[in-house]
């Protein structure tokens, strides 16, 4: 017997989240499918979980990522079949190249996601929309925090104007969970 129903949605000022698991507190795991908007309007904070883990599967369209992984800024194009793993504490922020993007994200459990009530596991340092950031935790990461953002900026613009971003550094992405099915 088939089951019809549509699925529940976040919406969010990059887009939106549809949620097909991880919307009851005793779920195990969260399993959404992201639908940013491209370039700098669709743009996630740049983040990190203190307990989440996620990973993005890319299901339609392109997308541009930054993670920060040993240090170094690194970013890539995701296409369809395209993996990355984002292990808790990593600092990442995603967006889509081309409209009707969809990622598929699997994740340890998302507890706002099944609880409005609970605070969302999300640390912020810099954000396009204006919402609330933190502060660098040292002055190493508020290094890495200008230069991610200066990436972000150069990657914004080439989207503007239909240009795919520059790629940096994916050989370490590629040591960290990056690939390909």
């Amino acid at each position: 017997m088939a089951v019809s129903g549509k699925l529940p949605e976040d919406s969010w000022v990059w887009g939106k989240e549809k949620i097909i698991w991880g919307f009851d507190p005793q779920h195990k795991y969260t399993l959404k499918i992201l639908e940013p908007r491209p370039g700098r309007e669709g743009c996630l904070s740049l983040q990190y979980h203190d307990e989440k883990s996620e990973s993005w599967v890319c299901l339609r369209g392109s997308a541009w990522i930054l993670l920060v992984v040993d240090g170094k800024v690194c970013t890539r194009i995701l296409h369809p079949g395209d993996i990355q793993n984002v292990p808790q504490g990593i600092l990442h922020r995603i967006t889509a190249i081309e409209p009707g993007t969809q990622i598929l994200e699997p994740s340890t459990p998302d507890r706002h996601t099944a609880n409005k009530q609970v605070p969302k596991d999300v640390v912020r340092l810099h954000c396009y929309h204006g919402r609330p950031v933190s502060q660098a935790r040292d002055n190493a990461e508020k290094a890495l925090v200008s230069e991610a953002v200066m990436a972000s900026d150069k990657a914004m613009a080439d989207i503007a104007a239909g240009e795919a971003p520059a790629e940096l550094n994916v050989q370490i992405l590629s040591k960290h969970g990056a690939f390909t099915i």
